[in-house]
């Protein structure tokens, strides 16, 4: 990957591949969660992917997306460790393929989307603002719907104040928002955000920047690089809450007192590997498998948290029990109880996994963007190397470090109602 820059705190990276039939340009927007108002940023991806003024409305932005062969445009937002991040993609046929120029096409609705949105005397159009607010609080409503997303929201909100600022907004500040918050976050990503532009397939570089020095006109940035966000936690808590679900969800957290930067994080993966991350570990074995005290099971380490998070779906009787053998699966890591075998599976395991990530255009993305922000330390390739070289020491040292600190239970009603 080659990097350029095309002004203070903004760059464009060019990763050429022909691995794939299409290019995909990517903007990614980044800033301090501390700064924003995360309600009015969600607005954001929701507009500014919508329509715009040259393309008013969905006909229109449809037919110019036939234009080039069906690209597929989208913006989404993220939480990146300490950073918010707002990303616009698109991806095109590449033009050799039809000997046609569109790359700048696809430049050209980048640049429409994002820096010329639909508005009217400084504010958003009020019908489509008020048809933003209508979308997310569906959108919202539909998350926590859901038992499982519904439970990790909380379980963030109860963690501590880091993880709560990441928590998806609520339907009450999302109908807080206005137009005019809205603008100010539109006007704080544009003048002030960290831009990293990717560009993936197989193209003609003077092109690409040709393109982007002529179409956009770049102004400096201001710098967000403070990345990583290891939490903490001085007391170990229990939260049991009550909705009408069909089955208990428990979400247990782990603080795992190491970071990305770690040389002990090559480990640390594979260590929960072992724990809770495939079919073939522990959590899965021990408490799916041979007592089927759960219907589904499985272990999340956040690389950027410093977090490992255990999700499951229960029978709301079995919550004490199935809390305690997920403690014994964590203790038998510890304790050294680790056979070769299962060793050697979860390795070749990762290793795949690892292997196929440079084979998505997606997780080609996200792993230059994780370069970008840890300036190159964790580069794909080292850390399979580094796993190839792991032995079981290894593990049980990183996962020495790992303590629960949360135990948060969605609690089924009629099991309430059964226990009472």
């Amino acid at each position: 990957m080659k990097t350029i820059v095309l002004e203070k705190n903004i760059n464009c990276h060019l990763h050429q591949t022909t691995k794939f039939n299409d290019i995909t340009i990517s903007f990614r927007f980044r800033n301090n969660l501390s700064n924003i108002k995360r309600s009015a940023r969600a607005f954001l991806t929701q507009i500014l992917s919508d329509t715009c003024l040259d393309l008013p409305t969905k006909d229109a932005v449809t037919r110019y997306l036939d234009t080039c062969y069906g690209t597929n445009f989208k913006a989404s937002g993220d939480v990146i460790g300490k950073l918010d991040v707002i990303e616009f993609r698109v991806s095109t046929l590449n033009g050799k393929l039809v000997d046609e120029d569109l790359l700048e096409k696809q430049l050209y609705l980048l640049y429409q989307f994002i820096y010329r949105p639909r508005l009217v005397d400084g504010f958003f159009d009020e019908t489509l603002f008020n048809e933003m607010k209508e979308r997310l609080i569906l959108v919202i409503n539909s998350y926590h719907d859901q038992p499982g997303s519904h439970a990790s929201d909380q379980a963030k909100r109860h963690f501590n104040q880091s993880q709560a600022s990441k928590a998806l907004p609520t339907i009450e500040e999302i109908q807080n928002t206005t137009n005019k918050d809205v603008v100010d976050a539109y006007n704080q990503l544009i003048n002030e955000d960290a831009l990293d532009i990717f560009v993936l397939g197989d193209f003609d570089e003077s092109v690409i920047l040709n393109y982007l020095t002529t179409i956009f006109n770049f102004k400096a940035k201001n710098s967000y690089t403070d990345v990583l966000d290891l939490n903490t936690r001085d007391t170990t808590n229990e939260i049991i809450e009550h909705k009408a679900i069909s089955q208990t969800r428990m979400i247990i957290m782990f603080t795992t007192n190491q970071t990305m930067l770690d040389s002990s994080y090559p480990a640390m993966l594979l260590a929960n590997g072992i724990f809770g991350a495939f079919p073939s570990s522990y959590l899965f074995q021990e408490i799916r498998e041979k007592r089927s005290l759960c219907y589904s099971i499985s272990s999340r380490l956040d690389n950027y948290d410093g977090l490992i998070s255990v999700s499951t779906a229960i029978d709301g009787n079995n919550y004490e029990t199935v809390k305690s053998l997920v403690l014994e699966q964590l203790k038998r890591i510890q304790n050294g109880d680790l056979s070769d075998e299962l060793f050697e599976t979860t390795r070749k395991m990762y290793l795949n996994v690892l292997r196929s990530s440079q084979d998505s255009q997606k997780s080609i993305l996200t792993l230059d963007y994780r370069r970008i922000l840890l300036n190159d330390t964790v580069e794909i390739n080292n850390v399979i190397e580094a796993i190839k070289h792991l032995n079981k020491e290894d593990c049980i040292e990183a996962f020495k470090k790992v303590e629960p600190k949360l135990f948060y239970c969605l609690m089924q009603e009629a099991q309430h109602e059964e226990n009472e």
